[in-house]
């Protein structure tokens, strides 16, 4: 009789903790980031002025971008402007839209992982079609990273 009401009064002071517990983690700041698409393996950050200044010399090959987010797509999430804090921003845009990021994330530290590539440019007809169908109009520029993996930080 005298275990058995030791292991009542433990089972009731152990779930009297659980709330308070659960309480505690609900309250901690999400630390962990929010990841779209591949995981991001590429260890090495490419230099983003450099980037910028030659994208040709690095066409073809993955890169790892880490930055700020610059701005987005404010139609799906298509794209984003990564900037860093050393200088420099390049665009990285998922081709496929298989990789979109949240349209509210700009600020944001972002680490992207993508192949970058020359985009094939569209026709003034075609973009603005795209344009109609999506209620947004997307940047053309000449090079992009065609995003395989976004590590978004989380809202603050």
């Amino acid at each position: 009789m005298f275990k058995l009401r030791h292991c009542v009064v433990a089972a009731i002071a152990l779930c009297s903790l659980v709330p308070a517990l659960v309480a505690a983690e609900e309250a901690k700041p999400a630390t962990e980031p929010l990841r779209f698409g591949a995981p991001v393996t590429v260890k090495k950050p490419v230099n983003l002025a450099r980037l910028a200044k030659k994208p040709a010399k690095f066409a073809g090959q993955s890169v790892r971008m880490e930055g700020t987010v610059k701005a987005v797509c404010q139609g799906r999430g298509c794209w984003v402007e990564v900037e860093s804090p050393r200088g420099g921003s390049f665009m990285a845009r998922s081709l496929d839209e298989s990789v979109l990021v949240p349209k509210d994330c700009q600020g944001r530290r972002i680490v992207v992982q993508g192949v970058v590539m020359l985009m094939p440019q569209q026709t003034a007809e075609e973009h603005k079609q795209g344009a109609e169908v999506e209620g947004h109009a997307c940047p053309q520029p000449k090079f992009v990273v065609s995003t395989q993996g976004v590590e978004l930080a989380a809202a603050k």
